[in-house]
């Protein structure tokens, strides 16, 4: 069963646009690599280890190990990121999607990761109470990193669930008093 819904306060939400303009820095305990091979048929590859973290602009991608793969200019075109995969990103108005999963596969030149295993997504929607979330659960949910919208699917016997915040609640009227029972007039002699 699949499931296409765009996680979204009441104001459409778009990923932050300037980090696709950013830099991809990839910081780890190890790597091993090579570049695409001149006969183009084969790309470039690098293989991180420990402790793996993946910055562009407010973009954070962090795991256990992770296979970045290279064009023929060798740039950083999809990283698989394996082993307590994170991903967090801010959208314009400064609110976080933050999700978990077993394996997270980022196509840094597709805008967008694809989250498999356990995978949790949580995104922000009050940025003056950063605990209201909207929450998804699934077997696989894919996030596209440009405009913050998401599918997710369930392929065992668990459902995909989600948790949406209510609107914005209007303090609740006083309740209504009954009538005041008229005062006791004295008699008159």
């Amino acid at each position: 069963m699949a499931l296409g819904v765009g996680l979204l306060a009441s104001v459409p939400a778009i990923a932050k646009q300037s980090d696709r303009n950013e830099q991809i820095h990839v910081d780890s305990t190890s790597f091993d690599g090579t570049q695409q091979q001149p006969n183009g048929k084969e790309p470039g590859k690098v293989i991180w280890t420990g402790n793996v973290v993946l910055t562009q602009g407010t973009m954070k991608v962090t795991g256990n190990k992770a296979t970045g793969y290279l064009d023929g200019d060798n740039q950083l075109t999809r990283v698989i990121v394996e082993g307590n995969a994170h991903i967090q990103q801010q959208d314009e108005q400064n609110l976080w999607m933050r999700g978990n999963a077993d394996t997270i596969d980022y196509k840094a030149d597709q805008d967008f990761a694809v989250l498999t295993g356990h995978a949790h997504v949580e995104k922000e929607v009050d940025p003056a109470d950063r605990k209201k979330l909207n929450q998804s659960n699934g077997d696989k949910l894919t996030y596209n990193t440009a405009n913050s919208t998401m599918t997710g699917e369930s392929n065992g016997a668990a459902p995909v669930h989600m948790i949406f915040q209510p609107k914005q609640q209007q303090p609740a009227a006083a309740p209504a008093q009954p009538p005041a029972a008229p005062a006791a007039q004295p008699k008159k002699p």
